[in-house]
Parts: C-alpha cells; sequence; structure tokens
C-alpha cells in the first residue's frame, strides 16, 4: 500500500468524521470503500490517532464482532497507551475484553503487565485479571498466584478475580497458592471472606476426589468462621459427586451453630439422597426452624 495511498485513505475518513456521526453508516461505507488489508491501516490509524470516544467504543466493538485478529496488535498498543482520563479507562476496559475474545497467547504478557501495575485504574487490573483467565494460558500463572497472596494488594476484588483466574487456568500448582490463603489468620475479615469463597468455587475446576489437596481445602473451609464460606464449600461438595460429600455436609446438618447454613446443608443431602434425609429432620431433635423448612421441600418438591 502507497504512501500516497494511505494519505487518500485517511484524508477520506477524517473528511467523513466532520461531517458524520452515523458510525453505522460510516463504517458500512469504508467496508464498500477498502479491501481488508486498507481498512486493517484504517482500524490501525483510529486506535493511535482518535480521541472521539464514540468512533473509538464503535470501532473496539466492530472488532470484537467481526473476531478480525490482524487488530488483535493495535488493541494490545492501545491498552499499554499511558492515557487514564475516565473516557479512556472505560475504553481501555472494552479493548481488554474484546483481546480476551480471542484468546491468544500473544497478548499475555501485555496483560500481566496491566495487572501488575499498581498505578492503574483498578477496573483495568480487574478485566486483565479476568481475561488471563478466560485466555488460560499458564504462563500467567506465577503472575495470578502472586496478586491473589500479595498482602499488600489494596483491592480485594482484583484478589478475588485473581483467584477465579487461577481456577480457569486449570493448573493444579494453583491448590497450594488457595491453601496457603485458607490457612491465613485473617478470617474475621469480611473481605476475606469473600476471597476464600471464590478460592472454594473454584474447587469445581479441579478434580476433587482424586487431588487430596483440593478435598482437605473444602474440609477446612467446611469449618471456616464465615458461614458463607461454609455455604460455599457445602454447595461445591454437592456439585462434586465425590464418596465422602454426604458425610462431610452431614456433620455441618448436625453441628453447625448457623441455621442457613444447616438449611443449606439440608438442600445439598436431599439433592444428593432422597426424601428420607428430610423425614429425618421432621421426625428427630433438630430445631424447630429447620422441621418447618423441610416440611416447605417437601410441599414444594414432593407434593408437587
Amino acid at each position: 500500500m502507497g504512501e500516497k495511498n494511505i494519505e487518500n485513505i485517511i484524508s477520506y475518513l477524517n473528511d467523513k468524521l466532520k461531517h458524520k456521526t452515523d458510525y453505522v453508516t460510516l463504517f458500512k461505507e469504508l467496508k464498500i470503500k477498502y479491501n481488508y488489508q486498507e481498512l486493517n491501516y484504517l482500524y490501525k490509524y483510529i486506535l493511535e490517532n482518535s480521541s472521539n470516544n464514540q468512533l473509538l467504543n464503535y470501532l473496539i466493538r466492530e472488532i470484537n464482532s467481526t473476531k478480525n485478529k490482524n487488530c488483535l496488535p493495535f488493541l494490545i498498543d492501545f491498552i499499554l497507551r499511558q492515557n487514564n482520563n475516565n473516557d479512556f479507562l472505560n475504553l481501555k476496559v472494552l479493548a481488554i475484553k474484546t483481546i480476551s475474545n480471542f484468546k491468544d497467547t500473544s497478548s499475555v504478557t501485555a496483560l500481566m503487565y496491566c495487572l501488575n501495575d499498581k498505578n492503574s485504574n483498578y477496573k483495568i487490573r480487574l478485566a486483565s485479571a479476568e481475561a488471563l483467565g478466560k485466555i488460560g494460558d499458564k504462563n500467567a500463572f506465577d503472575t495470578l498466584g502472586n496478586i491473589a497472596c500479595d498482602e499488600k494488594e489494596k483491592s480485594a476484588y482484583i484478589k478475588e478475580s485473581a483467584v477465579i483466574a487461577l481456577g480457569m487456568l486449570g493448573d493444579k500448582r494453583a491448590l497450594k497458592v488457595f491453601n496457603s490463603i485458607i490457612n491465613t489468620k485473617q478470617m474475621f475479615l469480611s473481605k476475606f471472606s469473600y476471597l476464600k469463597e471464590r478460592i472454594v468455587e473454584a474447587m469445581s475446576k479441579f478434580d476433587i476426589e482424586k487431588d487430596k489437596l483440593a478435598l482437605d481445602i473444602l474440609k477446612k473451609s467446611l469449618l471456616d468462621p464465615s458461614e458463607r464460606v461454609r455455604i460455599s464449600a457445602i454447595e461445591t461438595l454437592m456439585n462434586s459427586n465425590i464418596k465422602e460429600s454426604y458425610e462431610l455436609i452431614y456433620e455441618r446438618l448436625k453441628f453447625d451453630d448457623n441455621i442457613e447454613v444447616k438449611k443449606n446443608a439440608l438442600v445439598a443431602l436431599y439433592n444428593i439422597s432422597d426424601r428420607r434425609i428430610l423425614d429425618e429432620i421432621i421426625n428427630g431433635s433438630y430445631e424447630i426452624e429447620l422441621k418447618n423448612y423441610a416440611k416447605e421441600i417437601i410441599i414444594e418438591y414432593e407434593e408437587k
């Protein structure tokens, strides 16, 4: 593509932008007038030079919808650009989500850079962690693991996203990271409890029955001071189909001191087995609230 042709393409675009705000029509016209190579150059030019937020928003969405992989390097350059005003912030988040949809490992280094940049807005770091999990490249393990365990990391949301991404990678090394977090003593911090909930949810990505450490993490989570963590552990065990599930959940039904945990344990045991657990609660020496809950389950699911 000659230099003169490039100038003509840019001139044509700029002229259209002066008189048009209908970007749907604009891009249709561009697709008719220019070939694939010329369009890619045009997209690159817009991403590098435009400050028109509506135009950039439409272009990034266009790249995403058409799955134009040739534009991936341009999007990577765009997210690495040092521009942190609020409008560009949202555009960068959109670009990161678009990058993740390509699931191309060539973007992993840039995404790790964005995640590790603690001076960057948390939305960009959050989107980067999610993108790394979606792409699933195990080269991101160390970066995600360090974020998940970093006691100086201010954003609990970013730590949670790093944990979720580690689960999505499916790398067994993540279990040691999760176990380290579960064993820390910050148990009564609500934000820390949320992090442990994400760890318990991530356990579903691993073969719990064949991995002793994964099962140990769930067993510890069943005894966690946070009822939300205990409930999450019950739900994960219910869906795991491992042999010990019934026995472990039954202990929470019998001995937990929180009625909501007991209710969740009852539902889990009912789903794993049958009506007999409901009859046991109704006829046994359990709390009135739990007995009534068992009757509600019978009315809702059995009598219909």
